[in-house]
């Protein structure tokens, strides 16, 4: 009967898997229009082998190595008793801007929100990536009072809001 343990004794049978995930510690505030995300903890398991590099508290990713990537960003947003402006739908996406091309595509997902209520919102998609993309995580909203937020780490469970990338080939 043949063994279901995989064998690990040599580099070319064991594929390695380049994966991280960042998130956030605290709240971070948002203002009417386009919000960028930033992320100041990274999960103790990330593998980024240098494919995919981000400056702690910063909101840009930048691309070191080309080839297919799974990028998933979700957002927690808290309204803060905000009133949200009717009309206007909530958008998280994942922004790639391609050096040299004026065009940034969005991988995005759209809402319409009640007033008053918090939110969780998620994107997903597999991209191809070249070296020098820029990728973005970017939350989009109107409101007419308070602030509202993009919430931070609740324990060590509970994200909230964070962005995970998987180097596919």
């Amino acid at each position: 009967m043949p063994s279901i343990t995989p064998e690990y004794g040599s580099f070319n049978n064991f594929n390695i898997v380049f994966v991280a995930q960042y998130y956030k510690s605290t709240n971070q505030n948002l203002i009417n229009g386009s919000n960028d995300i930033t992320f100041d903890l990274t999960q103790p398991w990330n593998n980024t082998g240098g494919y995919i590099t981000n400056t702690n508290g910063t909101p840009n990713f930048t691309v070191v190595i080309p080839g297919l990537y799974q990028l998933e960003f979700c957002a927690t947003i808290n309204a803060n008793s905000s009133t949200w402006n009717t009309g206007t739908n909530k958008v998280v996406s994942i922004d790639i801007t391609r050096i040299g091309i004026p065009e940034v595509v969005a991988l995005g997902q759209t809402a319409n929100t009640a007033t008053l209520t918090n939110y969780i919102q998620s994107v997903t998609s597999s991209f191809y990536l070249e070296a020098g993309d820029i990728i973005n995580c970017r939350v989009n909203c109107s409101y007419a009072s308070n602030t509202p937020n993009v919430a931070g780490v609740t324990n060590t469970f509970d994200l909230n809001t964070f962005f995970t990338w998987k180097f596919i080939k």
